[in-house]
C-alpha cells in the first residue's frame, strides 16, 4: 500500500500484509518484509533507501579484476599444457572470490535505511539480523559526504549523530538517493524540534501582516535623533539620523 506525499515529495509505504506465502515469508523473507516486521501497529514509512548498486560495483572493482586475471592466467596455462590441474585450481580461485562478492552483495541487499513518522531505522544482516533505530528527538547532527565517484554515480553517505555515542545508526552509507534522504531527515527534525526565529522576524502582536499573510508586521516609528536607546548596565546610546538599522527598508 503506497500513497504519495506532495509536501515532501517522498513515497509513503503502509504496513500492509505481504502477498507471498506466509511460510515462504517466514523461512526466506525479503528485505522489505524484514523491515515491515519491525513496525509498530500505527507507524508509517515515509522513505526507504538502500545501498546503491553502483557503489557496490565500484567497491568490488579489485575483486572483479582478480577474477579476470585468474581467468586469463588459467586459460593461458590450460592452453600451454596445464591440463585439468590448472583448470581446477583456476576455477577454485575464481569460485572463492566470486562467493565473497555474492556474500557482500547479499549483505548490501538486505540493508535498509528507513524514515518513519517516529524514528530512523537501520536494518541489516542476512543470517544474523540486526536493527538500530533513533527517535527524531535524539538527532543532533547530520552530515552529508559525497566524494567524486559518488557525485558521478549519484550515491553518497549521510552520517546521523545523536546524544548516544553508542548508536548503531551513524553509518548510512552509499544511499541511492542521498539528497532526498538528507532533505527528508532535515524536514523531520525541523517538524519535531522546531525552528528558532529571532525577534526581528516575528510579526507584531497587533496582528498587522502583509497582504500575503507572511513576513513582519508594521514597523514601529523610528526614534528621533535626540532620543536614545538605554541598555541596562551601559550608558545611553544616541541613535543616528540615518542608517544604523541592518533590517531597514
Amino acid at each position: 500500500m503506497r500513497s504519495s506525499s506532495r509536501a515532501s515529495g517522498v513515497t509513503r509505504r503502509g504496513a500492509g500484509p505481504s502477498r507471498r506465502h506466509p511460510v515462504l515469508s517466514r523461512i526466506l523473507p525479503t528485505p522489505d518484509e524484514v523491515l515491515q516486521s519491525y513496525l509498530t501497529h500505527d507507524e508509517v514509512f515515509i522513505l526507504v533507501d538502500e545501498p546503491a548498486t553502483s557503489a557496490f560495483l565500484l567497491e568490488a572493482t579489485n575483486e572483479i579484476l582478480i577474477i579476470v586475471v585468474i581467468a586469463l592466467v588459467t586459460g593461458f596455462a590450460v592452453g600451454n599444457g596445464g591440463g585439468l590441474v590448472a583448470a581446477t585450481l583456476g576455477l577454485m580461485a575464481i569460485g572463492v572470490v566470486a562467493t565473497t562478492l555474492v556474500i557482500r552483495r547479499l549483505q548490501a541487499w538486505y540493508t535498509r535505511y528507513a524514515l518513519t513518522d517516529f524514528r530512523l531505522i537501520r536494518s541489516w544482516g542476512v543470517i544474523k539480523r540486526q536493527l538500530a533505530w533513533m527517535p527524531w528527538s535524539k538527532v543532533t547532527d547530520v552530515l552529508l559526504v559525497q566524494n567524486l565517484a559518488g557525485r558521478l554515480l549519484g550515491y553518497a553517505t549521510v552520517r546521523i549523530e545523536s546524544a548516544n555515542e553508542a548508536s548503531g545508526f551513524k553509518a548510512v552509507t552509499d544511499l541511492r538517493d542521498p539528497h532526498r534522504f538528507h532533505r527528508v531527515v532535515t524536514e523531520m527534525v525541523q517538524a519535531k524540534q522546531g525552528k528558532t526565529v529571532p525577534p526581528w522576524m516575528k510579526p507584531d502582536d497587533g496582528g498587522g501582516r502583509s497582504p500575503s499573510g507572511g513576513g513582519r508586521g508594521p514597523r514601529p516609528p523610528r526614534p528621533h535623533s535626540d532620543e536614545a536607546v538605554t541598555i541596562p548596565g551601559l550608558p545611553s546610546i544616541p541613535l543616528p539620523d540615518e542608517g544604523g538599522d541592518p533590517f531597514g527598508d
